[in-house]
């Protein structure tokens, strides 16, 4: 991701007189074309800082972000000059390409090592910390890069970062490998590739522990009418194997105020979903597109969210917001500080897929956590919901309920994985 920075940035220095002109000139053509060409020839070093700065902005608190890169996308090497010059097609090819023109650590690291393979991406702070990481298959390698932006050269386009490094690894953690290298699963137990310094690079944290005990009873109701109203399976295999699953876990996953019970519902999409009463849904499609642990795994995903009563934290989110835009009485209305409100049951799925109010990727990483632990007591190695998950990327075609959009899969993969990596997870 590094050469030198002088040929990347042909603007003259920056003068206070000339500051705001340069800010117009630059909205001006972001607004024309998106910020994509400032300079003749290719894509100046201006207008990448750009657009990395509202990136990080809109990325901010988002959680760690995996890229694949084609190195076919920079077919004249990995100097700056030839990622000036270039017009990857990808995601991550434009988000590496703008990294490398902007900050003279990482191009000098891509100068050195090759075009990597995958980029890792993640911002915090209202974007006032980027962090960024580029994994190599072979040989195996990790750099991991941190800048703040928030200086005096946010505003300075003509300079250029330097970020400091802090990590490098001979290795590339084992979820990386799943996600980005296409590396297919392998036998427990996950290696601990992340420790000391890299698992605090990586911005691994454990949540908090899920509640010894709840009281789902209020959803009760939703839990029917959902049963009632959603087409049941046709397929007693289905059934069977779902059933089988849940008792696998029954054991480890007890706790007071849950009672599990697991549901088959009719539909080759893959859904899955839990109720705060203990309730759990699965579709057709998500039973038969996973083998008997990795279906076990999901089940451990969703009962992490029914112990963290996530879907009860959606609710009265909603029901505050609510409270705020009404006037007079709103809380009444919500029921005195929305202590008893139970959503609408035609309504409930509609919630915990909303972005607004609907699981966050905090919420799956606890759920992760909670999983990982009901399988490792089951004796079912934990790695087998994150390959469940990576099986389960790209299935969801869009659909709001499907298991791909309601759990932020991408995303709740990739933390699972990096917990595993750091050890927040032992497998046996």
């Amino acid at each position: 991701m590094k050469v030198r920075a002088q040929k990347a940035n042909s603007a003259v220095p920056i003068r206070p007189p000339t500051l705001v002109a340069l800010f117009s000139a630059v909205l001006a053509v972001c607004a024309a074309g998106g910020c994509a060409a400032l300079s003749e020839g290719g894509v100046s070093a201006e207008a990448a800082r750009y657009r990395v700065a509202a990136r990080q902005g809109y990325e901010s608190g988002k959680g760690f972000q995996l890229y694949r890169i084609n190195p076919q996308e920079f077919p004249n090497g990995s100097g700056v000059a030839a990622f000036r010059d270039a017009d990857p097609s990808s995601d991550g090819g434009k988000q590496l390409r703008d990294e490398v023109l902007i900050d003279v650590t990482i191009a000098q690291a891509v100068k050195d090592n090759g075009v990597p393979d995958a980029i890792a991406l993640m911002s915090a702070s209202a974007g006032q910390s980027h962090w960024c990481a580029i994994f190599y298959a072979k040989p195996p390698r990790t750099i991991v890069f941190e800048r703040t932006t928030m200086s005096v050269q946010w505003v300075s386009l003509a300079e250029l970062y330097e970020s400091r490094v802090t990590v490098r690894m001979d290795a590339a953690p084992r979820s990386v490998q799943r996600l980005a290298f296409g590396v297919g699963p392998l036998p427990p137990p996950w290696p601990v590739t992340l420790t000391g310094a890299s698992r605090d690079a990586f911005w691994v944290s454990t949540p908090a522990e899920p509640p010894a005990q709840v009281d789902g009873s209020d959803y009760a109701d939703v839990a029917a009418s959902l049963e009632a109203g959603l087409p049941r399976s046709a397929s007693s295999q289905n059934q069977s194997r779902a059933k089988a699953a849940l008792q696998r876990l029954a054991q480890t996953a007890a706790a007071a105020g849950l009672p599990w019970k697991v549901a088959v519902i009719g539909g080759q999409g893959p859904m899955g979903f839990g109720v705060p009463n203990g309730s759990l849904f699965v579709s057709d499609g998500l039973v038969e597109k996973l083998n008997d642990d990795e279906l076990a795994g999901l089940l451990a995903h969703l009962m992490g969210h029914e112990r963290y009563q996530h879907a009860r934290a959606c609710a009265r989110s909603r029901n505050l917001f609510a409270a705020t835009m009404l006037v007079g009485g709103a809380f009444a209305v919500a029921g005195g500080g929305m202590g008893f409100f139970v959503i609408p049951t035609n309504s409930y799925l509609g919630l915990i897929a909303s972005p607004q109010f609907g699981y966050s990727d905090d919420y799956e990483a606890q759920a992760n956590y909670a999983a990982a632990r009901i399988l490792k007591d089951a004796k079912i190695a934990p790695d087998a919901l994150f390959d469940a998950m990576a099986k389960l990327i790209g299935t969801g075609q869009g659909q709001p309920a499907s298991y791909e959009s309601l759990h932020h899969l991408e995303t709740a993969t990739a933390t699972y994985g990096l917990m595993l990596d750091a050890g927040a997870v032992e497998a046996d």
